[in-house]
């Protein structure tokens, strides 16, 4: 598996995102996958899917990830917001890390999602 580190911004910062900050404690710490899971009580895969980026911890979990293995739980939870809603909005990551930095407040808009049409087969009872 290929490793996964924060890409520095445009300014020289450092994005810190939960997959960065994961691969971060694992190869501090040294911890597995499992050991993690089980001090933050989730499953493994949860664990994996936050690895991953597919999933983005909840606040509590959050901090509790900071009290365990250090960090600033802030700098921490701004980096899983910046996850959250560049998955939501369709915004990459970096691009969502400079609007917050250029103090831009208008977001672009969400891509619409055209409503889904039913297309089932509807039995029309034969009558002779």
């Amino acid at each position: 598996m290929g490793e996964r580190r924060a890409k520095p911004a445009g300014n020289g910062a450092t994005s810190l995102t939960v997959p960065a900050y994961l691969a971060a404690v694992r190869s501090i710490h040294g911890l597995r996958v499992v050991e993690m899971a089980r001090a933050l009580r989730v499953t493994p895969s949860m664990v994996r899917r936050w690895a991953n980026g597919t999933r983005v911890p909840p606040w509590s979990r959050v901090r509790r990830m900071t009290e365990l293995w250090g960090g600033s739980p802030e700098l921490l939870g701004l980096g899983a917001a910046l996850q959250r809603y560049s998955r939501e909005s369709g915004v990459a990551l970096e691009e969502a890390a400079r609007m917050i930095r250029s103090g831009q407040r208008n977001a672009p808009e969400r891509r619409r999602v055209a409503p889904q049409r039913d297309r089932r087969q509807l039995s029309f009872p034969i009558v002779r």
